[in-house]
Formats: structure tokens, C-alpha cells, sequence
């Protein structure tokens, strides 16, 4: 089922293309390894790629972000619209803006959690792809031509360094590390050069041993009977900093207000200087519309909203989000969807078959939301235990299709497993691992431990995790699953066009006067914004200039600046009416002398800005 999905897209991409930065994904690479495959990326791809530092983590290393996008390419409105008012004080103009924010942007992020590396391996996977099919396949090269695409592969360089780097797992950032060591104090206990994992018995235990493979450590329950009823508590070889989740520091909903307290983190949003560079970044690049932001364990997709559920989103907003975009992600998935993303027409039938749901929002929407594709919010319960998501301040103050994406699921991503759950899938994990060759969970051996005296070392490799997807044939399936639907989403990117320019001219002495009449497209397959944005203060909407080189246009019918709105997509979005609206035709009426370079720059935030002359 899974290669019947991906075979059309993968086959469209020859086999000749080169790859002219080699990368195999049969390790992790971690933050030198990230770091050293974008430079060299951007020294072999100079006209497509540009490498910049968007700020630095709390232990000051650099946080990269991969611009890709065909450098020649793009125009923005301040390169086209002449200032009629330049500053008199003495301040600098302000610098001219990259080609790029005037193109659809779309964002992809990994190790937000430093322990969840699958995602900075997605993200390098992107790359790679993208970049080796660009002038080998039309579409791709078109993408890369018109639109612009930001990988930031690690936005937690100081968690991704200790994990993979060091071995020691940090999910967090180091805000609130120890005086006495920058980095995560290394203890090899054993001499085995490995950072993994120590048991030791104590009474506070969580863990006991698992019956049936001791090598196991499961979680215990009260109440319950165990052949081997000793306690363990079960630590990391290697002490990582401490510091603060990110993923709970961002401007949206931080404050819960059920309690009036803080339910994120930090000593306020944006104070952890990863969120702040993040922040900065996409507040300063309106051009994006979509961000995916990798995370690992589940195999499934959060979208917005995580603070209030659907309470706090548009119904069309809803639409896209579940009927076009999650329907292609249970497509690439292989597995069931629910029976009205198949049959749209029907949802108000669907509705009323969940009008006695104790589920308010399945019963809204017609559907309850399947296990791959959710939201963060407990639905059955009405509450929420998520504050300050990066996913839901994209969608609410950005206006961006936000999504995330918990890569990894081994019942999912190793068909030996499929099916298994809980204690019979941890013992299954193991039994592959071993049929494999695949050192990633160690045999126990006894150690000297320098405060719990004698334990045991062995479990988990810090590096890898039972979290993150095993390096190989696993990790690229996950990769290349992530890279189609990624693909899918930049397909349905809008488009400003111009589609048509006709002139009328009447000419009196050295006075030209001409009506002009163009017609703009969004001829992307979605509108030039979300539904939600549509109402917020910063959304500009599309606008259509006539502008002069020379601004000497004389404006007898029409102005030079035409708000429009935003545009509607070609994609009928299921259960809205949007016929006809993703063209608009302008009329203008104006007088010049002389002769001067007229142009129509049409620009949208999100659908791009495109510049065509006007020939009289």
C-alpha cells in the first residue's frame, strides 16, 4: 500500500540526479554533523541557496535556517514602489528587502526537543531531495524558481549537541544548567564509550524488571503482582543540563487562564532565546504560509489549536486542515480515514449522526479526528494542558497552516511490529533490534556509580533513544513518507499572477491617456490566506499597484494602490463556495507625458509578489 502512494512522485525524479553533497542516513548527524552538511550545501548550490543565522541558543550556538529558492528569481514591492517621501532625519533608509520574502514561503523545523533528532534528519532529507532534483525535474525546479522554502534543522542546538553529540538526552534547552559545568557532565561508567542508561534498586522505584525479558525495564503499577517485585529507578548514564521545554514558551496562550497562572514556560514568552529567534525570523517573513515542525514519538500529526480545540479556529481553516491536508497524510500513511473526509458532501448528514456525540467538536465538525490526525486539546474532557505552542501561535497571530508531526512509530514504521502495543511492542522492539545487529539497547553490566554505589549500565543508548526512529532503512522510510507530504503541501501553495494587460490609449499633444485593464489570478490551489487572518488587524490583504518609474502618473479614474482582498485558490475547498473568486480584473484611467515605464505589481503576503510591464 505504502509504495503504490509514493511510487508515481518517487519515479518522477531520475536516478541520474546528482547529489552533489553526499548524505547517508544510516547514523543520526546531530548539530556538527547538521552544521557541516549546510554549509557544504550552500557552497556547492551558491544561486539557490542562502546559510543564515537567525540568533544563537542559551550556550551561544549559532541557530542555522537553509534558505532555498532560485536567488534570480522574485521581485518585492520595495524594489517596484518608488518612495514619494524619503526620511529627512538622519536615519538610514531601511535595507531593501531579500527576493525571497516576496515568494510563498514555506518553513520545516526539527529538535525543537533535542531528544527528538528524527526531525533534524527530515529536515536534512528535504534538502537533499529538493536540492538534487533541482533542474533534473520540472515541477521541483519551478517550486524552487517561484516560491521559497526555510529549514531550520535544529532550533534547539543545545539539546541536539548533548543528545546526539554527546550522548547525554536533553529534551529541553540549557537555561537552567548547573554552575559548575557548561556542558553535560559525561560518566562512562563501564569504559564501553557508550553514554546509555543505569538501574539501580531504590523504594521510589517506577520501574521493575519485565517478566519476560529482564533486559526490559516497565513501568510499575500498584496493585499489581510481579514475579520480581524489586523496585528500580532507571536514570541516564550521562547528566544533561537542565533548562526549559521551548515548545511551551512561545506568545500564545502562555498565560492559562483557567487558573490565572502561567501554563507555559519560561519567565515569560519569548524569553528562552531560541523561541525569540524564532519569533523574530517568521514575524520579519509574512511570506510564510506553511510550517511543519517535526517532532518523533506517536506517528501522527497535531494541528492547531492546542489552548482552546477548534473553539479557537475558522470553519474553512478546519476544512483545509482536515479534509485536504489530513486526508493526503492517512493517504501516505496507509491506514483508515474517517468515512466524511471520504464523502465531504455528506458531512451534514455526518453531523447529525454525531448531534448526541459528548464530543461537541466531532459533533461540529461531523467527525471525530482518527489517531494520526489530531489536536492537542483534550476534546472528550474540554480542557487543554498545552500552553505557549509553537503550533498554535503560527496559526493564530501569523496566520500560517501550522502543523506538527510526531514522526515515529515503531507498530507503524516496522511492518514486523505492526499491530503490537505497550509492554508486547517493547518486547518486540528489542527482538528486532537484535535480529538486526542493531546495538542500540545494551545488556546490563554491573558499575560503580559515584552516588548510587553499585548499578547496572545498559538500556538505551542516549543517542538513539526509544523515541527516535532507528537510523537506516526505518529512518528513511520516515523520511521519505515526510518529504511526499511536505511535497503535497507546497503544492497547494497560492500565486499571485498576472494574467492579462489591455491597453486603450488616446493621445493629445504630448498627453498620452490610457485605460488600462488587467485581470490577477491566484492560480495556487489555496486562498492567498487563511480564513482566520482575514479579520486581523496586520492582514493586508492583496494589493494591486499601477505604478511609473518616474511617478509621473496622473490618476483620472482608479487609484495607484487597489486593495483587493485576498484571492481564492483553484481548490474547492469542501463545503465552501468559492467560485469565481481567485480572479479580479482592475480598471485604471491615467495621463502621462512623455514617455515613461509603467507596471502592474501585484503582491500578495503570502501568494507572492509578480511584476509586468504595461506595453502603449
Amino acid at each position: 500500500m505504502y509504495l503504490c502512494l509514493i511510487l508515481p512522485v518517487v519515479l518522477c525524479l531520475p536516478a541520474s540526479a546528482a547529489r552533489k553533497v553526499p548524505i547517508a542516513f544510516d547514523r543520526y548527524h546531530g548539530y556538527t554533523g547538521t552544521v557541516d552538511y549546510l554549509t557544504a550545501v550552500h557552497r556547492a548550490y551558491p544561486d539557490i541557496t542562502e546559510l543564515t543565522v537567525i540568533g544563537k541558543s542559551f550556550q551561544q550556538r549559532p541557530i542555522y535556517v537553509l534558505v532555498i529558492t532560485n536567488r534570480k528569481t522574485g521581485a518585492t514591492l520595495d524594489r517596484e514602489i518608488t518612495l514619494v517621501h524619503e526620511r529627512r532625519l538622519e536615519v538610514p533608509e531601511p535595507p531593501v528587502m531579500p527576493l525571497h520574502t516576496g515568494k510563498g514561503g514555506h518553513m520545516l523545523t526539527g529538535a525543537t526537543h533535542g531528544n527528538e533528532q528524527t526531525g533534524t534528519e527530515v529536515c536534512l532529507y528535504f534538502i537533499d531531495r529538493l536540492l538534487s532534483a533541482y533542474g533534473e525535474d520540472a515541477e521541483i525546479t519551478a517550486m524552487v524558481d517561484t516560491k521559497v522554502f526555510y529549514v531550520c534543522p535544529a532550533n534547539n542546538p543545545d539539546g541536539l549537541y548533548n543528545t546526539v553529540d554527546l550522548g547525554a538526552p536533553q529534551r529541553t534547552n540549557s537555561m537552567y544548567q548547573t554552575d559548575t559545568a557548561t556542558v553535560p557532565q559525561r560518566r562512562d561508567l563501564n569504559g564501553d564509550r557508550l553514554m546509555s542508561q543505569i538501574r539501580y534498586p531504590s523504594p521510589e522505584g517506577r520501574y521493575v524488571k519485565d517478566p519476560v525479558d529482564p533486559r526490559l525495564m516497565v513501568a510499575w503499577r500498584e496493585g499489581e503482582t510481579y514475579p520480581d517485585p524489586q523496585r528500580y529507578s532507571v536514570e541516564s548514564e550521562a547528566q544533561a543540563d537542565r533548562g526549559i521545554d521551548i515548545n511551551r514558551n512561545f506568545p500564545e496562550a502562555w498565560w492559562n487562564l483557567t487558573t490565572t497562572m502561567p501554563g507555559g514556560t519560561g519567565e515569560y514568552p519569548t524569553s528562552a532565546p531560541e523561541v525569540h529567534a524564532l519569533c523574530e525570523f517568521i514575524i520579519t517573513h509574512p511570506n510564510i504560509i506553511m510550517v511543519n515542525e517535526y517532532h518523533t514519538q506517536g506517528g501522527h500529526v497535531y494541528r492547531p489549536m492546542g489552548s482552546t480545540g477548534d473553539g479557537g479556529m475558522e470553519g474553512r481553516d478546519i476544512a483545509v486542515y482536515d479534509l485536504i491536508m489530513g486526508r493526503k497524510y492517512m493517504e501516505l500513511m496507509g491506514v483508515e480515514m474517517p468515512e466524511a473526509w471520504k464523502n465531504p458532501k455528506a458531512i451534514p448528514q455526518y453531523r447529525d449522526e454525531q448531534r448526541n456525540s459528548t464530543n461537541p467538536f466531532a459533533a461540529r465538525r461531523g467527525y471525530v479526528l482518527p489517531y494520526e490526525w489530531r489536536v492537542p486539546y483534550n476534546e472528550a474532557e474540554g480542557r487543554s494542558a498545552y500552553y505557549g505552542l509553537f503550533l498554535d501561535w503560527l496559526y493564530k497571530q501569523c496566520g500560517i497552516y501550522s502543523l506538527v508531526t510526531e514522526l515515529w512509530n515503531p507498530a507503524h514504521d516496522i511492518p514486523a511490529l505492526a499491530g503490537l502495543k505497550d509492554t508486547e511492542l517493547q518486547r518486540a522492539v528489542l527482538t528486532y533490534l537484535d535480529e538486526k545487529s542493531m546495538n542500540y539497547y545494551l545488556d546490563w553490566k554491573l558499575a560503580k556509580h559515584p552516588k548510587h554505589g553499585d548499578v547496572e549500565v545498559g538500556g538505551w543508548v542516549g543517542h538513539i533513544g526509544r523515541n527516535n526512529a532507528f537510523p537506516g532503512e526505518t529512518l528513511e522510510r520516515i523520511c521519505e513518507r515526510q518529504w511526499q507530504f511536505d511535497l503535497y503541501r507546497t503544492r497547494l501553495m497560492p500565486q499571485m499572477t498576472v494574467n492579462s494587460v489591455n491597453v486603450k490609449k488616446q493621445s493629445t499633444g504630448g498627453t498620452t491617456v490610457l485605460e488600462i485593464t488587467a485581470e490577477v489570478e491566484n492560480t495556487g490551489a489555496l486562498p492567498t490566506g487563511l480564513s482566520h487572518t482575514e479579520r486581523m488587524a496586520f492582514n493586508r490583504g492583496d494589493v494591486v499597484w499601477l505604478t511609473g518609474e518616474h511617478n509621473r502618473l496622473i490618476f483620472l479614474a482608479g487609484n495607484p494602490c487597489e486593495k483587493i482582498g485576498n484571492l481564492y485558490g483553484q481548490m474547492q475547498i469542501p463545503g465552501f463556495e468559492m467560485r469565481g473568486g481567485h480572479r479580479k480584473t482592475l480598471r485604471w484611467t491615467v495621463a502621462v507625458e512623455g514617455r515613461e515605464k509603467i507596471s502592474i505589481v501585484a503582491s500578495s503576503l503570502k501568494g507572492g509578489t509578480v511584476v509586468k510591464e504595461v506595453n502603449y
